[in-house]
């Protein structure tokens, strides 16, 4: 793999701009048959430091602005004014290097709908085959998982006692207990599976670019910050690149690909001119092609927490705070890739529904083995408590609450603005709330109630349904699974078509979670590397398809 690229002036095949979860996917595959020549750009640098690819370290990098994007949003009403850090991934793999790792690929239901929606060809049967092609996950079925791909997959089952815990309680409170909630079967308990392999973290940088190094028509362009797409006569020809200190000109012979996620690739095509007429002529941005849907359709998952006093030492919180305890984790880490340096999030969780109405699952708890010191903490990096404790997430899966982001100014190095307008639609709080009272039965159950003190937040300040409204309004955050803000389909608002090429304009394309139509899932990394492989595929066939008419 080539480090740099030639003269001002280079040309390619293929431009992919963004290398994270889908970028990464799609260079490989365009580049795969050594035929096209490709380029690759990413923003932030290479993934070198072992904080990337030791799971639980990456609480040392999320903080950092030289690895990560620290977006923040405009104040949420609904949540009594406060902002929320958007932290993304500024880094080779983008934000499958900084994640929490847990590997979903989403309920199959919601892959169906997107049919209904204007996108034939992307319901879950069609989509299997891409996640197959993505993972390597040995102990699964061969008929529903793949056991040869570049993304590794282990299974959290039986990890520890805190987890075990968990999904027997769950069980014990009438929930069904799945053993592989990614077959197809996606409602239920279940021990959470992770995209590592033997305890390192399986980023889309690992598992798709570092096969590819020794690739001559593959070329890596890092701390290259894109501009703004070059478009003439209505077709895209290359991109305008901002890279030490200098305004680089680099051509596409086929298409460009912007990769560069929900946030960065709508501010790309603000600024190159493709986006609603009456924002870009307010910043003086020349009308390519009027797209009112560039940035709109904004969504994440609302996601607040209860937490509690462990009854065990046998927490993260007992890890982190005790110089024994860590020697013990990183011996059996070194020996095993086990242990809780092997993870840096969730372990179990259950998926239900809110209410017995619910036509599917809308709502997600799931279990963190540590807990933070203020009610704001829901990462390790955050502050721990003093006390064994741990985390149990609540989760609004189907959130109906839709936001948006946009440019703030024509510098491409200005942040872009961004409202996802959290519980704006009251529904997503009553989820919430559905959630809180769930946790709490699950942690009644002897399996559970065993490993617990006390709940310690919110505990005995909030019984009452609106005193838990008021701890949700306070305490809701982010899950960074971002998506729709480039929607594809088939109707005015959409950004792109079912092939994702954008509407209006040859050559371009967006492949990343910017063009789901909802949240496919709980977890977003897996459904956007299979988008990658998607996307990759119906790029290479098209020009297939170009080849065989002119013959």
């Amino acid at each position: 793999m080539q480090g740099s690229v030639g003269g001002r002036d280079a040309e390619y095949d293929f431009i992919v701009v963004g290398a994270g979860s889908a970028g990464c996917a799609v260079a490989n595959r365009l580049s795969e048959d050594g035929k096209n020549q490709v380029l690759l750009i990413e923003a932030g640098g290479r993934d070198r430091s072992i904080n990337f690819h030791i799971p639980l370290m990456v609480v040392n990098l999320l903080k950092d602005p030289a690895v990560t994007w620290p977006f923040v949003t405009e104040p949420q009403g609904a949540l009594n004014n406060r902002t929320q850090l958007w932290t993304r991934g500024r880094v080779l793999g983008g934000s499958s290097s900084i994640n929490g790792n847990v590997y979903v690929r989403g309920d199959p239901a919601e892959f169906d709908s997107w049919e209904g929606m204007g996108l034939p060809g992307w319901s879950w049967a069609e989509m299997l085959p891409y996640f197959k092609k993505m993972e390597r996950y040995v102990e699964g079925d061969p008929e529903t998982r793949g056991h040869d791909g570049p993304i590794n997959v282990t299974n959290l089952k039986n990890f520890d006692e805190l987890a075990d815990g968990f999904v027997q309680a769950a069980g014990e409170a009438g929930f069904d207990i799945v053993e592989d909630y990614n077959d197809g079967h996606y409602e239920g308990a279940a021990y959470l599976q992770y995209s590592t392999r033997r305890g390192f973290r399986s980023s889309s940088s690992v598992g798709y670019l570092r096969p590819a190094r020794g690739r001559q028509n593959l070329d890596v362009l890092v701390d290259a910050l894109v501009t703004r797409v070059v478009i003439e006569d209505r077709r895209a020809v290359g991109v305008e690149v901002l890279h030490e200190g200098s305004l680089r000109s680099l051509g596409a012979r086929k298409e460009v690909i912007l990769s560069a996620g929900p946030v960065q690739s709508p501010k790309i095509l603000e600024l190159s001119g493709i986006g609603g007429g009456d924002l870009l002529r307010e910043h003086g941005i020349e009308v390519v092609q009027d797209l009112p849907g560039v940035g709109e359709c904004l969504q994440d998952h609302p996601n607040t927490r209860l937490t509690f006093e462990c009854a065990k030492p046998i927490t993260i919180n007992d890890v982190l705070q005790n110089p024994i305890a860590k020697v013990k984790e990183g011996l059996k880490w070194g020996l095993m890739g086990k242990g809780l340096l092997s993870i840096c999030s969730a372990t179990a969780h259950v998926v239900m529904r809110s209410s017995p109405e619910e036509p599917r699952a809308d709502l997600k708890i799931q279990l963190q083995p540590f807990s933070g010191k203020d009610r704001y903490a829901r990462r390790p990096q955050d502050g721990l408590d003093p006390h064994s404790g741990f985390t149990v997430g609540v989760m609004g899966l189907r959130p109906r609450s839709k936001g948006w982001t946009h440019i703030a100014s024509p510098d491409p190095e200005v942040y872009p603005k961004i409202d996802p307008k959290y519980l704006d639609d009251p529904h997503d709080a009553q989820v919430l709330l559905a959630g809180i009272k769930a946790v709490r039965n699950v942690a009644s159950y002897p399996a559970m109630d065993r490993l617990i003190v006390r709940e310690t937040r919110p505990g005995d300040e909030a019984t009452t349904d609106e005193q838990i409204l008021d701890y949700i309004r306070e305490t809701t955050q982010t899950t960074w699974h971002i998506v729709g803000s480039c929607m594809a389909g088939t109707h005015d608002r959409a950004v792109v078509d079912p092939e994702l090429r954008v509407r209006g304009v040859n050559g371009l394309r967006v492949i990343d979670s910017s063009v789901f139509p909802t949240i496919p899932s709980s977890n977003t990394n897996a459904p956007t590397i299979a988008l990658g492989e998607k996307g990759a595929e119906m790029v290479l066939e098209s020009w297939r398809n170009r080849q065989r008419e002119a013959a």
